[in-house]
C-alpha cells in the first residue's frame, strides 16, 4: 500500500513579502499622519530674509510652540518637563534625530528657551529653526 508523505518541496504560502508590505504601509501612514497633524497647529513663524534651507539628513522631529506658549512634540501637546523625556525616547530609537523648532513669531522667548534647554538636557544639540524668507 502506497502512502503519501510530504517531501518538503511544497513550502506553502509565503508570508514574508506580505509582512514587509504591511510594515511599509504602517510606516507610511504614521509619517503622513504626523505631517498632516503638525501642519494643523496654527503658527506664524518669524521672517528671516537670510534663512537657508537645511540639508536633509536623519530623522527630523518637529517641536511647535504656539503664541500662547503651548508646546507640541509632533502633534502631541506636552508640558515643558515632559519634553526632555520624549526627546530622549526619540534619540534612543534614532540617534541621528534632529529637532525642527517651529515657534510662533509672537511666542514669548522664555518658551523657546525652555524648549532649547529641554533638548540640551536630553542630549540633543542639533536644532533647526523654522522661518519664512518673505
Amino acid at each position: 500500500m502506497n502512502t503519501w508523505t510530504p517531501s518538503g518541496d511544497d513550502e506553502g504560502f509565503e508570508l514574508t513579502p506580505m509582512i514587509d508590505v504591511v510594515f511599509l504601509l504602517i510606516a507610511f501612514f504614521m509619517t503622513i499622519t504626523s505631517e498632516i497633524t503638525e501642519e494643523n497647529i496654527k503658527i506664524e513663524v518669524p521672517i528671516a530674509v537670510e534663512a537657508q534651507v537645511p540639508e536633509e539628513r536623519g530623522v527630523r522631529q518637529t517641536i511647535s510652540i504656539d503664541a500662547s506658549g503651548n508646546i507640541f512634540f509632533g502633534a502631541r501637546q506636552l508640558a515643558p518637563d515632559e519634553l526632555a523625556d520624549a526627546i530622549r525616547v526619540s534619540l534612543e530609537n534614532s540617534p541621528d534625530t534632529r529637532v525642527y523648532l517651529r515657534a510662533d513669531a509672537r511666542t514669548p522667548h522664555r518658551y523657546v528657551q525652555d524648549v532649547m534647554q529641554a533638548t540640551a538636557n536630553a542630549g540633543l544639540y542639533d536644532l533647526i529653526f523654522a522661518t519664512n524668507q518673505e
